[in-house]
């Protein structure tokens, strides 16, 4: 659906995904939301851009180096026989971080956001944000991103999942399976998007990052805003990635960075992670999608549409 608007304005969404690769990679993934509607696209399609934002639902030029990255990314990812190599103590940090959050049956935290967008011309230009994650097992989900390049609220309760652009009072909602992880899967498949580091929401997060790596190290002790945590680095077929674990009675991350190393430019996104709060009891009208009366609804525009169109 379009419509009309004072101006078109796009707004970036990044995503940790320490997944699959560009395409479907579980660290960032391209959602673009702009005023015509919502359009999924790949976040291959993007130079410089790690996912999770809407693409305009119009046609958008493609630069060259963005049209290799993205047949890249439309082939399937190639299986490789060989085992990870990854040192003890870092899979063994790392699983105890999953653990500790795949038990908790409710939590929130905050994100300071930076990633980078690689201009035509090779200059890297820095843009930020300020997102809050919740999440209540098994089926509540709220996310709200506040950013240089817009603001986007997200809802998930067990059956559908609404986004929401208060600047241009739009939304978008549709049916999702009733687990979170085969519903963020579903979306992603389909509309080519998910929320900034909503990987850490899933029911099980040691699978999911540990699940593509190839290499892993332990770097050693750092501080990350006066908490001394565990740095640990990892490497994967389309994306470097460190995370820092806290050393302390809350085994959560607290910053992570990861390296888009197949886009030109190489550009970054980063995120340190604050506020953990496993205790607060999260209420039930925060995983009801509080939309304005007058709120406009538009459609998703499916991925397969969008890559038609391209």
């Amino acid at each position: 659906m379009k419509r009309k608007t004072r101006g078109n304005r796009t707004a970036l969404w990044y995503r940790l995904s320490i997944m699959v690769g560009i395409a479907l990679v579980m660290t960032m993934r391209v959602l673009y939301l702009d005023a015509v509607g919502f359009a999924a696209a790949p976040a291959a399609q993007q130079t410089g851009k790690a996912p999770s934002e809407a693409a305009p639902a119009g046609k958008a030029p493609v630069k060259p180096a963005e049209k290799v990255v993205e047949k890249a990314a439309e082939k399937p990812a190639e299986k490789s026989d060989a085992a990870p190599i990854v040192n003890p103590q870092a899979d063994k940090l790392l699983r105890e971080m999953g653990e500790y959050m795949k038990n908790a049956q409710q939590f929130s935290f905050q994100a300071e956001i930076t990633f980078d967008d690689v201009l035509p011309s090779g200059q890297k230009i820095q843009f930020g944000a300020t997102e809050d994650l919740a999440v209540r097992r098994p089926n509540g989900a709220y996310i709200e991103y506040r950013g240089d390049l817009g603001f986007k609220r997200f809802w998930y309760n067990g059956e559908s999942v609404t986004l929401y652009d208060p600047g241009d009072n739009v939304y978008a909602a549709e049916k999702v399976p009733a687990k979170f992880d085969e519903a963020m899967d579903r979306v992603m498949k389909e509309f080519g998007f998910s929320p900034p580091l909503v990987d850490l929401l899933y029911p099980d997060p040691y699978k999911l990052l540990i699940g593509k790596a190839q290499f892993g190290i332990y770097v050693g002790m750092s501080m990350v805003d006066g908490q001394r945590c565990h740095h640990l680095a990892f490497v994967d077929r389309y994306i470097d990635w460190q995370i820092w674990i806290e050393d302390g009675k809350q085994v959560v991350p607290r910053k992570i960075l990861i390296t888009y190393k197949t886009i030109p430019g190489a550009p970054q996104f980063t995120a340190v992670l604050s506020d953990w709060d496993f205790a607060t009891r999260l209420p039930d009208t925060l995983f009801a999608a509080g939309l304005p009366a007058d709120a406009e609804e538009i459609q998703f525009v499916k991925l397969s549409e969008n890559m038609q169109k391209k």
